[in-house]
Protein backbone atom coordinates (compact mmCIF):
# COMPACT_ATOMS: atom_id res chain seq x y z
CA UNK A 1 0.00 0.00 0.00
CA UNK A 2 1.29 3.37 -0.71
CA UNK A 3 1.24 5.90 2.43
CA UNK A 4 1.38 10.11 1.70
CA UNK A 5 4.14 10.71 4.14
CA UNK A 6 3.74 14.36 3.39
CA UNK A 7 3.11 16.38 0.48
CA UNK A 8 5.02 14.82 -2.58
CA UNK A 9 6.83 12.47 -0.72
CA UNK A 10 5.14 8.83 -0.87
CA UNK A 11 5.75 5.73 1.12
CA UNK A 12 5.05 2.03 -0.44
CA UNK A 13 5.42 -1.07 1.78
CA UNK A 14 5.08 -4.43 0.32
CA UNK A 15 5.00 -6.97 3.48
CA UNK A 16 5.90 -10.26 2.28
CA UNK A 17 7.83 -13.33 4.41
CA UNK A 18 9.17 -14.59 1.26
CA UNK A 19 12.40 -13.44 2.00
CA UNK A 20 15.11 -12.89 4.56
CA UNK A 21 16.20 -9.62 4.01
CA UNK A 22 14.42 -5.76 4.18
CA UNK A 23 14.79 -3.65 1.09
CA UNK A 24 14.67 0.09 1.27
CA UNK A 25 14.93 2.15 -1.83
CA UNK A 26 14.29 5.85 -1.81
CA UNK A 27 13.88 7.73 -5.22
CA UNK A 28 13.92 11.02 -6.22
CA UNK A 29 12.52 11.98 -9.35
CA UNK A 30 12.99 15.21 -11.10
CA UNK A 31 11.73 16.35 -14.74
CA UNK A 32 14.56 15.72 -17.11
CA UNK A 33 14.46 19.38 -17.88
CA UNK A 34 15.24 20.60 -14.44
CA UNK A 35 18.23 17.45 -14.42
CA UNK A 36 21.87 18.47 -14.37
CA UNK A 37 22.26 14.21 -14.93
CA UNK A 38 25.86 14.89 -14.71
CA UNK A 39 25.71 16.60 -11.45
CA UNK A 40 23.02 13.90 -10.05
CA UNK A 41 25.73 11.47 -11.13
CA UNK A 42 28.57 12.61 -9.78
CA UNK A 43 26.75 13.24 -6.63
CA UNK A 44 25.69 9.42 -6.12
CA UNK A 45 29.27 8.94 -6.18
CA UNK A 46 30.04 11.71 -3.32
CA UNK A 47 27.13 10.43 -1.31
CA UNK A 48 28.06 6.42 -1.52
CA UNK A 49 31.27 6.81 -0.10
CA UNK A 50 31.12 9.37 2.31
CA UNK A 51 29.11 11.40 4.97
CA UNK A 52 29.37 13.69 7.99
CA UNK A 53 29.23 10.60 10.24
CA UNK A 54 31.52 8.02 8.02
CA UNK A 55 33.72 10.70 6.52
CA UNK A 56 35.91 7.80 4.88
CA UNK A 57 34.67 5.22 2.81
CA UNK A 58 36.65 2.74 4.93
CA UNK A 59 34.48 4.32 7.53
CA UNK A 60 31.20 3.98 5.97
CA UNK A 61 31.78 0.36 5.27
CA UNK A 62 32.47 -0.83 8.35
CA UNK A 63 29.30 0.39 10.14
CA UNK A 64 27.56 -1.56 6.96
CA UNK A 65 29.59 -4.43 7.77
CA UNK A 66 28.43 -4.21 11.84
CA UNK A 67 24.98 -4.25 10.16
CA UNK A 68 24.97 -7.88 9.63
CA UNK A 69 26.62 -6.89 6.11
CA UNK A 70 24.08 -4.76 4.76
CA UNK A 71 24.68 -3.92 1.15
CA UNK A 72 24.45 0.22 0.36
CA UNK A 73 24.46 1.48 -3.43
CA UNK A 74 23.19 5.08 -4.74
CA UNK A 75 22.68 5.15 -8.65
CA UNK A 76 20.89 6.82 -11.29
CA UNK A 77 18.00 6.22 -13.99
CA UNK A 78 15.34 7.74 -16.34
CA UNK A 79 11.62 6.90 -15.82
CA UNK A 80 10.04 8.28 -19.54
CA UNK A 81 10.35 12.07 -19.02
CA UNK A 82 11.90 11.89 -15.61
CA UNK A 83 15.49 11.57 -13.88
CA UNK A 84 15.91 9.24 -11.00
CA UNK A 85 18.35 8.96 -8.05
CA UNK A 86 18.62 5.90 -6.10
CA UNK A 87 19.48 5.03 -2.79
CA UNK A 88 18.86 1.66 -1.41
CA UNK A 89 20.05 -0.58 1.25
CA UNK A 90 19.45 -4.31 2.10
CA UNK A 91 19.54 -5.68 5.77
CA UNK A 92 19.00 -8.54 7.04
CA UNK A 93 14.98 -9.09 8.28
CA UNK A 94 15.22 -7.95 12.26
CA UNK A 95 13.10 -11.34 13.14
CA UNK A 96 16.64 -13.40 11.75
CA UNK A 97 19.08 -10.59 13.15
CA UNK A 98 17.36 -10.53 16.36
CA UNK A 99 17.72 -6.30 16.28
CA UNK A 100 15.86 -3.94 14.96
CA UNK A 101 18.13 -3.32 11.89
CA UNK A 102 15.46 -1.54 9.99
CA UNK A 103 15.54 1.39 12.79
CA UNK A 104 19.13 1.79 12.47
CA UNK A 105 18.84 1.04 8.27
CA UNK A 106 16.82 4.09 8.05
CA UNK A 107 18.77 5.91 10.78
CA UNK A 108 21.76 5.04 8.36
CA UNK A 109 19.96 6.58 5.13
CA UNK A 110 18.85 9.70 7.23
CA UNK A 111 22.26 10.36 7.77
CA UNK A 112 23.96 10.09 4.05
CA UNK A 113 21.01 11.96 2.33
CA UNK A 114 20.76 14.69 5.59
CA UNK A 115 24.18 14.90 7.01
CA UNK A 116 27.03 14.88 3.75
CA UNK A 117 30.66 15.41 4.53
CA UNK A 118 30.60 19.31 3.84
CA UNK A 119 33.59 21.44 5.17
CA UNK A 120 32.40 25.60 4.81
CA UNK A 121 29.37 25.02 3.23
CA UNK A 122 30.27 22.72 0.39
CA UNK A 123 31.40 18.87 -0.42
CA UNK A 124 34.61 17.93 0.89
CA UNK A 125 36.83 19.29 -2.07
CA UNK A 126 39.63 15.71 -1.95
CA UNK A 127 35.80 13.55 -1.94
CA UNK A 128 34.47 15.90 -5.25
CA UNK A 129 37.98 15.48 -6.83
CA UNK A 130 38.39 11.74 -6.41
CA UNK A 131 35.18 10.81 -7.40
CA UNK A 132 34.90 13.54 -10.09
CA UNK A 133 38.40 11.46 -11.86
CA UNK A 134 36.88 8.19 -10.90
CA UNK A 135 33.71 9.01 -12.71
CA UNK A 136 35.12 9.93 -15.95
CA UNK A 137 37.61 7.32 -16.35
CA UNK A 138 34.60 4.95 -16.14
CA UNK A 139 32.74 7.31 -18.44
CA UNK A 140 35.20 6.98 -20.92
CA UNK A 141 35.63 3.18 -20.94
CA UNK A 142 32.06 3.24 -21.80
CA UNK A 143 33.69 3.34 -25.48
CA UNK A 144 35.22 0.60 -25.38
CA UNK A 145 32.47 -1.80 -24.71
CA UNK A 146 31.33 -1.51 -28.27
CA UNK A 147 27.67 -2.93 -27.49
CA UNK A 148 27.30 -0.13 -25.21
CA UNK A 149 28.55 2.24 -27.76
CA UNK A 150 26.31 0.75 -29.96
CA UNK A 151 23.31 1.21 -27.38
CA UNK A 152 24.01 4.78 -27.16
CA UNK A 153 24.79 5.59 -30.26
CA UNK A 154 21.46 3.92 -31.84
CA UNK A 155 19.91 6.43 -29.17
CA UNK A 156 21.16 9.15 -30.41
CA UNK A 157 20.25 8.45 -33.75
CA UNK A 158 16.68 8.02 -32.39
CA UNK A 159 16.26 10.77 -30.30
CA UNK A 160 18.36 13.47 -32.39
CA UNK A 161 15.41 15.73 -31.89
CA UNK A 162 14.96 15.36 -28.08
CA UNK A 163 18.66 15.24 -26.45
CA UNK A 164 17.51 15.17 -23.00
CA UNK A 165 16.44 11.44 -24.26
CA UNK A 166 19.35 11.16 -26.27
CA UNK A 167 21.88 11.55 -23.24
CA UNK A 168 22.41 8.89 -21.11
CA UNK A 169 20.73 9.12 -17.62
CA UNK A 170 24.64 9.04 -16.08
CA UNK A 171 25.59 12.22 -18.39
CA UNK A 172 28.67 12.46 -20.44
CA UNK A 173 32.37 12.60 -19.81
CA UNK A 174 32.42 16.58 -21.14
CA UNK A 175 29.00 17.14 -18.85
CA UNK A 176 30.55 15.31 -16.15
CA UNK A 177 34.00 17.70 -16.27
CA UNK A 178 31.52 20.81 -16.07
CA UNK A 179 30.33 19.97 -12.74
CA UNK A 180 31.81 22.44 -9.72
CA UNK A 181 31.29 22.57 -6.07
CA UNK A 182 28.92 24.99 -6.67
CA UNK A 183 26.96 22.82 -9.03
CA UNK A 184 27.46 19.85 -7.42
CA UNK A 185 25.81 21.29 -4.35
CA UNK A 186 22.89 23.26 -5.71
CA UNK A 187 21.95 19.59 -7.52
CA UNK A 188 22.10 18.21 -3.87
CA UNK A 189 19.96 21.02 -2.24
CA UNK A 190 17.78 20.59 -5.66
CA UNK A 191 17.13 16.86 -5.05
CA UNK A 192 16.78 17.18 -1.25
CA UNK A 193 14.29 20.16 -1.29
CA UNK A 194 11.70 19.80 -4.96
CA UNK A 195 12.56 16.09 -6.14
CA UNK A 196 9.56 14.25 -6.24
CA UNK A 197 10.73 10.94 -3.44
CA UNK A 198 9.01 7.44 -3.89
CA UNK A 199 10.01 5.27 -1.03
CA UNK A 200 9.61 1.52 -1.15
CA UNK A 201 10.12 -0.93 1.66
CA UNK A 202 9.61 -4.65 1.14
CA UNK A 203 10.34 -7.32 3.71
CA UNK A 204 8.77 -8.90 6.62
CA UNK A 205 7.24 -6.19 8.35
CA UNK A 206 4.61 -4.13 9.63
CA UNK A 207 2.92 -1.05 7.89
CA UNK A 208 2.38 0.92 11.19
CA UNK A 209 6.23 0.43 11.70
CA UNK A 210 7.69 1.39 8.51
CA UNK A 211 5.49 5.02 8.94
CA UNK A 212 6.99 5.52 11.92
CA UNK A 213 10.54 4.70 11.19
CA UNK A 214 10.63 7.04 8.30
CA UNK A 215 9.75 9.73 10.30
CA UNK A 216 13.52 10.49 10.79
CA UNK A 217 14.11 11.33 6.99
CA UNK A 218 12.46 14.05 7.93
CA UNK A 219 11.68 15.44 3.62
CA UNK A 220 9.92 18.33 3.83
CA UNK A 221 6.62 18.49 1.56
CA UNK A 222 7.27 19.60 -1.99
CA UNK A 223 5.49 20.61 -4.65
CA UNK A 224 5.46 18.54 -7.94
CA UNK A 225 6.08 19.27 -11.42
CA UNK A 226 3.27 18.53 -13.81
CA UNK A 227 4.94 16.20 -16.52
CA UNK A 228 4.15 13.22 -17.94
CA UNK A 229 6.04 9.28 -17.41
CA UNK A 230 6.17 8.07 -20.83
CA UNK A 231 7.59 9.43 -23.85
CA UNK A 232 5.82 9.18 -27.24
CA UNK A 233 5.52 11.10 -30.08
CA UNK A 234 4.44 10.52 -33.88
CA UNK A 235 6.14 8.64 -36.16
CA UNK A 236 9.16 10.08 -38.42
CA UNK A 237 11.16 9.06 -41.46
CA UNK A 238 14.36 6.75 -40.55
CA UNK A 239 17.54 8.00 -40.06
CA UNK A 240 20.71 6.43 -40.25
CA UNK A 241 24.53 6.94 -38.80
CA UNK A 242 27.89 5.13 -39.61
CA UNK A 243 30.73 4.91 -37.31
CA UNK A 244 33.98 3.11 -37.25
CA UNK A 245 35.90 1.66 -34.38
CA UNK A 246 38.70 -0.76 -34.15
CA UNK A 247 36.35 -3.21 -33.80
CA UNK A 248 36.05 -7.41 -35.47
CA UNK A 249 32.58 -7.68 -34.71
CA UNK A 250 30.72 -5.01 -36.12
CA UNK A 251 27.36 -4.10 -34.32
CA UNK A 252 24.43 -3.04 -36.51
CA UNK A 253 21.40 -1.76 -34.16
CA UNK A 254 17.90 -0.57 -35.22
CA UNK A 255 15.14 1.43 -33.58
CA UNK A 256 11.65 1.02 -33.82
CA UNK A 257 8.82 3.60 -32.66
CA UNK A 258 5.80 0.96 -31.04
CA UNK A 259 2.60 2.71 -30.71
CA UNK A 260 0.32 1.30 -27.68
CA UNK A 261 -0.86 3.18 -24.23
CA UNK A 262 0.77 1.60 -21.45
CA UNK A 263 -0.76 -1.63 -20.10
CA UNK A 264 -3.42 -1.34 -22.44
CA UNK A 265 -4.15 -4.60 -24.38
CA UNK A 266 -2.01 -3.10 -27.20
CA UNK A 267 0.57 -3.26 -25.05
CA UNK A 268 0.40 -7.11 -24.16
CA UNK A 269 0.13 -7.49 -28.00
CA UNK A 270 3.53 -5.53 -28.39
CA UNK A 271 5.04 -7.31 -25.39
CA UNK A 272 4.09 -10.54 -27.09
CA UNK A 273 4.75 -9.13 -30.56
CA UNK A 274 8.26 -8.40 -29.85
CA UNK A 275 9.29 -11.62 -27.69
CA UNK A 276 8.22 -13.63 -31.01
CA UNK A 277 10.07 -10.93 -32.87
CA UNK A 278 13.53 -10.92 -31.24
CA UNK A 279 13.50 -10.74 -27.24
CA UNK A 280 13.44 -14.92 -26.79
CA UNK A 281 15.31 -18.18 -28.02
CA UNK A 282 12.28 -18.88 -29.99
CA UNK A 283 12.46 -15.77 -32.04
CA UNK A 284 12.49 -15.29 -35.82
CA UNK A 285 15.60 -12.91 -35.43
CA UNK A 286 17.26 -16.19 -33.33
CA UNK A 287 16.22 -18.62 -34.83
CA UNK A 288 16.91 -17.28 -38.74
CA UNK A 289 18.91 -14.52 -38.31
CA UNK A 290 21.59 -15.99 -36.22
CA UNK A 291 20.80 -20.27 -35.98
CA UNK A 292 19.81 -20.29 -39.81
CA UNK A 293 21.39 -17.65 -42.21
CA UNK A 294 24.21 -17.69 -39.32
CA UNK A 295 24.42 -13.96 -40.61
CA UNK A 296 24.77 -12.36 -36.87
CA UNK A 297 26.69 -13.47 -34.15
CA UNK A 298 24.04 -12.55 -31.57
CA UNK A 299 20.61 -10.94 -32.90
CA UNK A 300 17.95 -10.14 -30.47
CA UNK A 301 15.48 -6.77 -29.70
CA UNK A 302 14.05 -5.66 -26.35
CA UNK A 303 11.11 -3.44 -25.78
CA UNK A 304 11.61 -0.04 -24.02
CA UNK A 305 8.10 0.35 -23.29
CA UNK A 306 8.47 3.82 -20.91
CA UNK A 307 9.92 5.02 -24.40
CA UNK A 308 7.89 3.07 -26.95
CA UNK A 309 11.06 1.64 -28.56
CA UNK A 310 11.74 -1.19 -29.86
CA UNK A 311 15.58 -2.06 -30.24
CA UNK A 312 17.64 -4.45 -32.51
CA UNK A 313 20.62 -5.43 -31.25
CA UNK A 314 22.75 -7.41 -33.71
CA UNK A 315 26.95 -8.46 -33.74
CA UNK A 316 27.88 -9.32 -37.50
CA UNK A 317 30.91 -9.12 -39.87
CA UNK A 318 30.56 -5.71 -41.68
CA UNK A 319 30.25 -6.77 -45.15
CA UNK A 320 26.65 -8.43 -44.20
CA UNK A 321 25.29 -5.49 -42.99
CA UNK A 322 22.75 -4.94 -46.08
CA UNK A 323 21.60 -8.54 -45.93
CA UNK A 324 20.98 -8.51 -42.31
CA UNK A 325 19.44 -5.40 -42.23
CA UNK A 326 17.09 -6.78 -45.16
CA UNK A 327 16.96 -10.48 -42.88
CA UNK A 328 15.73 -8.70 -40.09
CA UNK A 329 12.98 -6.53 -42.21
CA UNK A 330 11.67 -9.86 -43.41
CA UNK A 331 10.99 -11.28 -39.81
CA UNK A 332 9.42 -8.55 -38.44
CA UNK A 333 7.05 -8.66 -41.87
CA UNK A 334 6.45 -12.22 -40.92
CA UNK A 335 5.04 -11.21 -37.73
CA UNK A 336 2.73 -8.67 -39.08
CA UNK A 337 1.15 -11.05 -41.73
CA UNK A 338 0.97 -13.85 -39.15
CA UNK A 339 4.01 -16.33 -40.73
CA UNK A 340 3.89 -18.27 -37.17
CA UNK A 341 1.58 -20.81 -35.78
CA UNK A 342 -1.25 -20.85 -32.86
CA UNK A 343 1.51 -23.48 -31.31
CA UNK A 344 4.36 -20.71 -31.02
CA UNK A 345 1.98 -17.92 -30.53
CA UNK A 346 1.21 -20.23 -27.21
CA UNK A 347 4.94 -21.01 -25.98
CA UNK A 348 5.99 -17.64 -26.46
CA UNK A 349 3.13 -16.46 -24.08
CA UNK A 350 3.86 -19.02 -21.90
CA UNK A 351 7.78 -18.25 -22.11
CA UNK A 352 6.49 -14.57 -20.84
CA UNK A 353 4.42 -16.09 -18.07
CA UNK A 354 7.48 -18.44 -16.81
CA UNK A 355 9.99 -15.45 -16.76
CA UNK A 356 7.70 -13.02 -15.10
CA UNK A 357 7.03 -15.72 -12.19
CA UNK A 358 10.54 -16.32 -11.87
CA UNK A 359 11.32 -12.66 -11.24
CA UNK A 360 8.63 -12.56 -8.71
CA UNK A 361 11.20 -14.43 -6.39
CA UNK A 362 13.24 -11.53 -6.58
CA UNK A 363 13.25 -8.76 -3.98
CA UNK A 364 14.97 -6.09 -6.72
CA UNK A 365 12.16 -7.27 -8.95
CA UNK A 366 9.32 -6.87 -7.31
CA UNK A 367 10.54 -3.03 -5.28
CA UNK A 368 10.57 -2.16 -8.50
CA UNK A 369 6.96 -2.65 -9.83
CA UNK A 370 6.36 -1.15 -5.97
CA UNK A 371 7.80 2.09 -8.25
CA UNK A 372 6.05 1.98 -10.63
CA UNK A 373 2.94 1.01 -9.61
CA UNK A 374 3.30 4.16 -7.55
CA UNK A 375 4.36 5.94 -10.38
CA UNK A 376 1.21 4.37 -13.08
CA UNK A 377 -1.84 4.34 -12.12
CA UNK A 378 -2.12 1.56 -14.75
CA UNK A 379 1.17 -0.46 -13.64
CA UNK A 380 0.12 -4.57 -12.97
CA UNK A 381 -0.16 -4.77 -9.28
CA UNK A 382 -0.49 -8.57 -8.97
CA UNK A 383 1.16 -11.30 -10.97
CA UNK A 384 -2.21 -12.42 -12.53
CA UNK A 385 -2.91 -9.14 -13.96
CA UNK A 386 0.28 -9.68 -16.07
CA UNK A 387 -0.27 -13.49 -17.14
CA UNK A 388 -3.80 -12.36 -17.78
CA UNK A 389 -2.83 -9.79 -20.09
CA UNK A 390 -0.36 -11.76 -21.50
CA UNK A 391 -2.22 -14.61 -22.43
CA UNK A 392 -5.38 -12.73 -23.81
CA UNK A 393 -3.20 -11.38 -26.44
CA UNK A 394 -4.66 -13.35 -30.12
CA UNK A 395 -2.52 -13.99 -33.28
CA UNK A 396 -4.60 -10.87 -34.45
CA UNK A 397 -3.12 -8.40 -31.88
CA UNK A 398 0.20 -9.33 -32.47
CA UNK A 399 -0.27 -8.70 -35.78
CA UNK A 400 -1.95 -5.64 -35.51
CA UNK A 401 0.86 -4.17 -33.25
CA UNK A 402 3.92 -5.24 -35.18
CA UNK A 403 2.51 -3.03 -37.92
CA UNK A 404 2.88 -0.64 -35.49
CA UNK A 405 6.52 -1.12 -35.58
CA UNK A 406 8.00 1.91 -37.32
CA UNK A 407 11.79 1.51 -38.43
CA UNK A 408 13.29 5.47 -37.28
CA UNK A 409 16.61 4.67 -36.76
CA UNK A 410 19.89 2.65 -37.63
CA UNK A 411 23.02 3.06 -36.32
CA UNK A 412 26.33 0.62 -37.66
CA UNK A 413 29.57 1.07 -36.09
CA UNK A 414 32.03 -0.94 -38.12
CA UNK A 415 35.49 -1.40 -38.67
CA UNK A 416 38.33 1.62 -39.69
CA UNK A 417 39.23 1.23 -43.14
CA UNK A 418 42.81 0.16 -43.33
CA UNK A 419 45.11 3.40 -44.58
CA UNK A 420 46.53 2.55 -48.07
Amino acid sequence: MRIELTQGVGLTVVPTKKFKTTRIAIHFLTPLAQADVAARTLLTSVLETSSADYPTQAALSAYLESLFGASFGIGVGKEGHWHRVTAGLTLLNDQFAQENLLQQGVAFLAGVLNRPLLHAGQFDADVFTREQHNLHQYLQSLAEDRQTQANLGLQAVYFDDDPLQATPSFGTPKQLLAVTLNSLLHAYQQMLAQDRIEIVVLGDVAVSDVEKQMQALKFAPRVIASVALPVSGDARPERTKVETAPVNQAKLNLGYRANFALYSPAHYAAIVANELFGGSALSLLFTNVREKASLAYYASSSLDAMRHLVMVQTGIDAQAAPKVTQLIADQLAAVQAGAFSADKLQVIKDGLVANRQTAYDSPRFLARQALLQALLAAQPRELAQYVAGVQAVTKAQVMAQAATFNLEAQYLLTKQPKES
